[in-house]
Parts: structure tokens; sequence; C-alpha cells
């Protein structure tokens, strides 16, 4: 088996070489995962490990149902917290579970660790049933390795007594949206319309995202960088604007002093992701019953499209000893009708499969939000996230420097303009630092 390292500038080429073995070290990409021995005639138990609210449940109810195939749970800190140091040390260790919650931004980095089972032959019908797009995020190079099961389609949370009381009309687009924070700051000083967080390169790639950018790719045996490209800076811009017309409050995401303008009434809206459902509910209880949820602003009116941001597709780790079974079991977590309903009740997921948009989970008022069922409005965002969207293998240190690169430009350092630039070049350096192939968009 050839060195992965050695081979593997691209996705393309990592593929071959991460699968030489089972190929008989030809070089022919074909499955590993598909050409493991038949299941065993008797039952087998499927390990999978994660940390997602409502996968405990999901686990007991097709463990009832299935007594050939039985899955072990295991919870294990979120992935950044320790949960992927622990799958790849499994993985090295040659003790890993069969199946393994890994974002979607993750993906790549465990796939040039030599981490991944290669699946394509076993989800060609479970990709039917799955939002293309969300498939396109666990694909490299033509092959796939893993299945999605919830996403992160965007729209705009906002307070509808503040818009109420400042006169403000839902932004149906990006300019519109910029007038609102303009028209809002100069009625009250203390208000903002919304905030920049320069410590979020995930909200911001939702930005990016939906703009048209396609940060990372794969050509022939290079990585294709751009994260700086067109679409990404012109997403740059325009907040730039805003920041340098002081619309915008400028916080850390996630800080306690972010949450009280939140609750205080400073900030009347937000563009983000489904999942800020959840976190709103949960983290600003004194506000229920103020807030709605609208489509996200467009660039162009009368052109719909949406960026996503999240989503934790299920892996099959290298070694995995039942990859049919473990695919099985994944497919029914990710399409099963009641499996996707206990998603979204129990751990307020956003299911990856389409056609879910007649189910009760989507059709459910929540009282946070005057009951409004706002999953509706979000599996409308599904239907039209951009395509092409890509993350690379070295999420980490891109994100060091995004966090880096922008807090700097935020506090009179530059531009966003210029940070990105910055961050392009460290992401191109992270990944040669990988012994990868890249060439720069």
């Amino acid at each position: 088996m050839r060195n992965a390292r050695a081979v593997a500038g691209a996705a393309t080429a990592l593929i071959t070489a991460l699968t030489a073995a089972a190929c008989g070290g030809d070089g022919a990409p074909r499955s590993s995962a598909a050409s493991a021995p038949a299941s065993p005639s008797g039952p087998v138990t499927v390990e999978w490990w994660g940390w997602a609210p409502g996968y405990d449940k999901a686990t007991a109810a097709w463990n009832a149902s299935h007594p050939n195939i039985q899955v072990k749970y295991t919870q294990v800190e979120p992935g950044g917290k320790g949960g992927y140091q622990k799958m790849l040390g499994a993985v090295k260790a040659g003790n890993a579970p069969c199946l393994a919650q890994v974002g979607a931004e993750t993906m790549a980095s465990f796939l040039i660790e030599g981490a991944l089972e290669d699946v394509t032959d076993l989800v060609k019908d479970v990709n039917a049933k799955i939002q293309p797009w969300a498939v396109n995020t666990v694909t490299f190079g033509g092959r796939q390795f893993g299945v999605p099961v919830d996403t992160g389609p965007m729209g705009m949370f906002y307070r509808k007594d503040l818009f109420e009381k400042f006169k403000i009309e839902v932004p149906k687009t990006w300019d519109e949206f910029a007038a609102a924070a303009e028209k809002i700051h100069k009625a009250d000083p203390e208000v903002f319309l919304t905030s920049f967080n320069p410590d979020d390169m995930y909200g911001f790639s939702g930005f990016a995202w939906q703009a048209g950018a396609r940060w990372f790719s794969t050509q022939g045996d290079a990585w294709q960088v751009n994260v700086a490209d067109e679409p990404t800076l012109k997403v740059a811009g325009y907040w730039q604007r805003l920041l340098d017309g002081k619309l915008v409050d400028v916080k850390p995401g996630w800080s306690d002093a972010w949450f009280k303008d939140f609750n205080d009434g400073k900030i009347a809206s937000l563009v983000s992701a489904v999942w800020m459902t959840k976190v709103l509910e949960d983290s600003i209880p004194k506000t229920k019953g103020k807030w709605a949820v609208a489509p996200m602003p467009q660039w162009e009116a009368g052109r719909t499209v949406t960026g996503n941001v999240g989503g934790s597709p299920n892996a099959v780790l290298k070694g995995c000893a039942h990859p049919r079974e473990a695919v099985e079991f994944a497919e029914w977590l990710s399409t099963d009708a009641s499996a996707v309903d206990g998603l979204m009740a129990d751990g307020g997921l956003f299911p990856a499969v389409t056609g879910a948009e007649s189910s009760p989970g989507m059709r459910a008022g929540r009282s946070f939000y005057g009951d409004q069922p706002v999953f509706g409005t979000f599996a409308e965002s599904a239907k039209v996230v951009a395509p092409n969207f890509g993350w690379g293998p070295t999420t980490p240190a891109l994100n060091d420097a995004f966090v880096a690169e922008v807090g700097r430009a935020v506090t009179g350092g530059g531009t966003l303009t210029d940070a990105l630039k910055t961050v392009q070049e460290k992401a191109v350096a992270s990944m040669k630092g990988k012994g990868l192939n890249v060439s720069q968009g």
C-alpha cells in the first residue's frame, strides 16, 4: 500500500491511496466498504459514537425493531471539544466504532488522516432520498464517505416588536437589510438591526455559501483553495460597509454579552442557521413570543438562493467490520419518517432528507416564535441552498486564521477583504504543511 501523504495532493489521489489496500494495491478507487465480507448470518452489533441530542432515543427505537442489527451508541464530547481526537485515536489504535458523527466541515480532515471508509457503492439508494447539495458535502473525488443526517439551511430570526416599534419591514434583499440597519440605528443609537461576530467563521461561511462561494474543491491531483474568491469578497465588502457606518453590533458570538444584547432588545435580528431556533429558545427565554422567522435576504430580487451552516453526517470509520449494516442504520436514521420526526422533536435537528415538509415536526408551531411553524420556513430554504460550497482538509487551521485576521480587521487593523486574502494564504500554507498538492484559485 502506498503512503497516503506522498500521493495525496487532492481528494482523487488521496482516495486512491487510502483504498489501495482494499484494491489489492492497483490504485483503482473501488469501495473498500463494499468489498467487505458478507455479513454473518446471526445478529451483529454496530458501534456508533456521537453527541447530538436525540441520538440515544433514536438508537433505542431502532434496536426495538431491528433484532438482527443492534446499535451500541456511545455519547462522546462534541467534535471540537475532544470527540474528533478520540475518534481519530481509536482509528489509529484499531478499535474505532463503525459509525461516527463527523461534521461536514471536518470530513475532509478525517479523509486525509485515512480514517474513513469509502461507502460509495452502499449508498446509491440512500442518496436518492437526500438533498443533493448535502450529499456533495460528504463526497470527494467522486467517492462518498458518509450519510448526511441533519443540515443547517439559513433564514432570518427577527424581533417582531422591535420591527413594529421602528416601522421596519422584513427585508427581502441585502440592500433592504442595510437600509433597515441604518434606519433602526439612526432612530436609537443603542439598538442595532444585527451583529457581526468576528470569531464566527462558520456563520460567515454561510453568507459566502449563499453568494456562490466555493472555498475548496478538487481538480486533477490538486486541491483548489478559494477562500478569497469573488463571491466571498462581495460578502466581505457588504459587511465592511456596515462596519464602517457603525450600523452593526460587534461582539464575539455566543458570549454572555451577545446574548444579553438579544435579551435586552439591543439586537433586532439574526441571519443564521435553523439550529439557532432552539439556541434562542434556551438562551433568551424572557423574549418568548417576540420572535419570528423569515427567509434569508437575497442578493438579487426575484432570485432565491440560501446558504447552509452546519450538518453532521454519519461517517463509516476505517476498519468497520459491518459497513453494510452501518449504512443500513444510517439510512434509517436519515430517512425514516419516525426517526426524522424524533430527531426534530428531541434534538431540534433539521433533516437532510427530501420531502419532509409534510411531517408533523415541520408543521408544529413553536411558542417562542408566536406558534409559527418555523421549520416550514427552513424547509423552503433547504430546497434552494447553493450546491457547490466545499470544505477543505485543514478546517481547524482555517478557523484559527479567520479568527485572528478578521478579529484584527474589525479592531482597526485593515479591512475584511485584506483579512480574507491573508486567510487564503494561511489556508494554502496549512494544506501544504500536510503534504497536499494545492493550487490557489
